[in-house]
């Protein structure tokens, strides 16, 4: 990995930015105040970076995003410490962000590419009746199936329409429709 040379780069302002951030290389122990500042500058490399990035690491989360949330939590986290250079931890956050950005837009393009790499629905239940195969294949207990339900205020298998194993793990449920009452007249 590549380590910025503070003197090489900034001149004169070297030894200002040296004491504030300490050195950019592993081996130079930190001061807490060092260890503070790193904390600030990786924490807006890493939100600039996410966002750049359009990760959903806060939202719906598939086995991509959480990939990338560890990853970046170990990243960053070492370039806050120092045990990696601030240099290096950007430069592999921003790598892993667009790697993370590149197959997200691939599998929009290809949803076999998506399926594989984030997984696929499963049909849970259909008009009231449970698919138990796709409960065993996803490994969804009834009890599973009941606190999802419960979750949406369901609370009778028959008011369920279908309920799915999401691509992301959850369970949706789609309540069954209730009949209209009759316009009189």
């Amino acid at each position: 990995m590549f380590a910025i040379s503070f003197p090489s780069l900034f001149g004169p302002f070297a030894n200002g930015i040296e004491i504030i951030f300490g050195g950019d290389f592993p081996h130079d122990p930190l001061l807490l105040h060092q260890v503070a500042a790193r904390a600030v500058v990786v924490y807006i490399v890493g939100v600039a970076v996410v966002r750049i990035g359009k990760s959903r690491i806060v939202s719906r989360m598939t086995s991509l995003d959480v990939i990338l949330g560890f990853i970046l939590g170990s990243l960053l986290s070492r370039g806050i410490t120092g045990h990696a250079s601030l240099s290096g931890t950007v430069a592999a956050s921003t790598a892993i962000v667009a790697c993370h950005w590149a197959f997200t837009a691939l599998t929009f393009k290809w949803h076999s590419l998506g399926t594989l790499l984030k997984g696929h629905v499963r049909l849970l239940v259909a008009d009231g009746v449970l698919q138990l195969d796709n409960m065993r294949r996803s490994h969804i207990s009834s009890h599973d199936l009941e606190e999802a339900m419960r979750l949406k205020g369901v609370e009778d298998i028959h008011e369920v329409h279908r309920a799915y194993k999401e691509r992301n793990g959850e369970i949706s449920v789609i309540e069954a429709r209730q009949p209209r009452a009759t316009d009189p007249g």
